[in-house]
């Protein structure tokens, strides 16, 4: 949970405008582990809510795609949303509302803006090898000697017997 008071805002005139800075450790969200967040957001009073903007840097656990090892990415979200007033209707659009003491959980708006931000194949290291595709060990530990333990499918013979010895294919 990320909870911030916004008192001083619900009671407002429309244009009243507020800032806080978070500086926080290790997060863990329903489906998401964060590292960290920091950054600065804006708090502005608007007609129908508050409008919350900033820009934030978080670290955010995902898994390789190539070796399926978990790391941390530094991400940089740019945040901008309307949080609802009290007795509003909460909505897909809008998934947070301050509560009837002046609260508001930024959790659930972070979380889809944090989403929105991890690198869709994540790698974490350009010289990654990856899995290997026989056994399923990681080739970055060492290298895979699966081959040399299990016999060939004796079906598949002739066609390693072939990549093994080109001159025979050609007539």
């Amino acid at each position: 949970m990320i909870k911030v008071n916004l008192s001083s805002l619900v009671h407002a005139d429309v244009g009243h405008r507020e800032s806080i800075a978070l500086d926080l450790g290790s997060l863990v969200f329903d489906d998401l582990i964060l590292g960290y967040l920091k950054g600065k957001l804006n708090f502005t009073r608007v007609t129908y809510g508050i409008l919350c903007e900033g820009v934030l840097n978080a670290e955010v656990e995902v898994e390789c795609v190539r070796c399926l090892k978990e790391f941390y990415v530094p991400i940089v979200i740019e945040l901008e949303d309307t949080i609802r007033l009290p007795g509003s209707d909460l909505t897909l659009e809008h998934p947070v509302r301050v509560t009837e003491d002046d609260w508001v959980d930024l959790a659930p708006l972070i979380r889809e803006y944090v989403w929105l931000e991890i690198p869709s194949k994540p790698i974490c290291s350009v010289d990654c090898k990856g899995i290997c595709p026989d056994c399923g060990g990681n080739i970055n530990l060492g290298e895979c000697v699966c081959h040399e333990r299990s016999p060939i499918d004796p079906r598949w013979a002739a066609l390693r017997e072939l990549l093994e010895n080109p001159e025979k294919t050609s007539n």
